[in-house]
Formats: structure tokens, sequence, C-alpha cells
């Protein structure tokens, strides 16, 4: 009789561990001693189902419809492991988002390639910024090339042009100032181009502190330059213009005299549709009568 139950027992017991499903036992068909020890298998049975439940779940990446008993005890390690690949993934989340800081100290030899990979994403990210830096300053440096005079810092005639359709839209009342400085010739050819780079300085160092932010100063060529005075009366303009001329000359160093001759051309509020180069020719022509009176001067 002893014999019988322990072979049934017995027989439970490696279904349990080996077949699916797992042949039931019938603890009535055990004798009295044996059924507290089949009850027992019974438990251990409704354990292992849950165990292999758990880690067929967690071997496919399921970490959230698996949850075994709280009290199986067979289970405590996958429940570490499940805890651990949860915040795993949290963390893979945050390296996707950009955060690179992320380490990984608490599953062995995958710790240290997740480290690897993050120190290397790190590098890559700061490498791309690197490039991409060195792109916008190259880009940044081509901007300047294309709309700024390099000796002076000042716009350039393409610059003034874009500038000027913007303003222009505006309708606001504008003065256009062109600007011819007189004798750069001589200074180049008497002291030497970097004296002569030291007057054209001086004069738009003098003309920028005159200007307002809404105003548009720009070198159209060589020595020539345009203002264009925003929301400005021509009287107001003229008396401008003229400060500026005395200051320039006033700045003069001991070997020659400075200054510049000018054009103005008004433009009212309410203007409408204005042909710029049609300005600017009046403004030049304006500009060279005031220079024939300069051309007399003894100056040099």
């Amino acid at each position: 009789m002893e014999d019988k139950n322990c072979q049934q027992l017995f027989e439970y017991l490696r279904s349990i561990l080996y077949d699916a499903p797992v042949q039931p036992l019938d603890i009535s068909t055990l004798d009295e001693p044996y059924r507290k020890l089949g009850m027992g298998l019974q438990c251990l049975d409704q354990a292992v189902q849950e165990l292999k439940a758990y880690s067929a779940a967690l071997s496919v990446g399921n970490l959230s419809d698996c949850s075994p008993s709280r009290d199986n005890p067979l289970c405590e390690n996958l429940k570490n492991m499940q805890a651990n690949l949860n915040h795993l993934t949290w963390q893979a989340k945050q390296v996707a988002k950009g955060d690179y800081s992320q380490t990984v100290s608490y599953l062995g030899e995958f710790s240290e390639a997740f480290n690897t990979m993050t120190a290397q994403l790190r590098e890559r990210e700061k490498a791309l910024k690197k490039e991409a830096q060195l792109e916008k300053d190259y880009a940044d440096s081509l901007k300047l090339e294309a709309h700024f005079d390099p000796l002076t810092g000042i716009g350039n005639r393409y610059d003034f042009y874009q500038k000027l359709d913007a303003l222009l839209e505006t309708d606001d009342e504008l003065v256009f100032c062109y600007c011819d400085l007189d004798h750069l010739k001589f200074i180049n050819d008497t002291y030497g181009h970097a004296e002569g780079d030291k007057y054209l300085l001086s004069f738009t160092d003098l003309v920028k502190r005159h200007l307002r932010a809404s105003d548009i100063f720009a070198r159209m060529g060589g020595d020539e330059f345009c203002a264009v005075l925003r929301n400005c009366s021509l009287e107001l303009a003229q008396r401008k213009i003229t400060h500026i001329q005395n200051d320039f000359a006033k700045a003069a160093p001991p070997r020659y005299h400075q200054c510049f001759s000018c054009g103005l051309v008004h433009l009212p509020r309410g203007h409408g549709i204005v042909n710029v180069d049609e300005v600017l020719k009046q403004a030049d022509a304006a500009m060279y009568q005031q220079k024939k009176m300069h051309q007399g001067s003894t100056a040099f």
C-alpha cells in the first residue's frame, strides 16, 4: 500500500515538472497519511505553473500582463528581473529622447554593454553638435559676406536693397541721403590705403552714431554711401547731415581735412510705389551739386 501511495505521488511530482498539461492528482485515492503530502504537491503544482507562465511572459518581453501571486516564493527572482526590466525600459525611453546620461549598474555584463552604448551616443552627440555649430558659423560667415561690407561692418549694396524693400512697404515718410566721401583717392595715393581705411571708418562710425535703429545705412561701393532716414522730415534730415558734416570736419587729423558731399531726396508719407533706382539717381545728382562746391576747396 505504501509503495502505491509513493508511486502515485512521485508520478504527480514528475508530471508537475515535465508535463503540459499536468496530470491531476485525486487526493481521495491516497491513504490518509499521504493526503496532506498530496495537498502540498498540489500547492507546488500551482506555484510551478505560475512560475512557468511568468517566465514565459518575461521571455518575450511581456512586462505588464503577468503577475504571479504575492506568496509564491518560486517567482521572487523573476519579480526582481521584471522590476529591473521595467526600469531598463524607462531608461531606454529616456535615451531615445536624447538623455545619454543614463547608466545601468544592476545587470552584470549587460550593464557594461548598455553603458558603452550611451557613452558612444554622448560622444556622437557632441560631435554632431560641434559639426552643426561649424556649419552654422560657416553659414553665418557667408551671410556676413553677402550682406555686410568687410571693412566698415555696415550693410553693402545687396543688404541695402533687401532692407529697403521692406521699408518701402510701410509707406512711411523717408529721406534718402546719398553721400560721397570727398578726397578718398587723394588720401589713398598720398598716405596709403591704411590711412584711407581709417578715413572710411571715421566717416561710418560718425554717421552710425547719428542714426537710429530704424534707419538704413549702407556702403554702396568705394567712397559712396546711402542712408535712408525713416519718419524724418526733409528739414530735419538737412540739419542732421549738416551737423554730421561739421563734426566730421572737426575730427580731421592735422595732415588733411575731412569732408563728404550729400544729396537728399524726400518721399512723403503714403508715397506709394517707388522707383528706387530713379530716387537714387536724383539723390546722386543732388550730391554732385554739393560736390562741385567742395571741389573748389583748398583744404588739401
